[in-house]
């Protein structure tokens, strides 16, 4: 079953796929566009790894 964490991120990354590729932004836009996904990607997974301890990969 799909959490909230992988709907996110394939929202997310089917976004910094389409968004290049049609006219929608400009150049810069698009630099700033990836800088702040970035970062939004970066602090949601730290968020998950760090503060809920919770990673859904099982170790053997």
């Amino acid at each position: 079953m799909m959490s909230t964490f992988h709907i996110i991120h394939i929202i997310i990354g089917i976004w910094l796929a389409i968004v290049n590729f049609t006219p929608i932004m400009i150049p810069t836009s698009l630099a700033w566009n990836n800088i702040i996904i970035g970062i939004i990607v970066v602090v949601y997974n730290a968020f998950y790894l760090f503060g809920r301890k919770n990673v859904d990969v099982n170790q053997s």
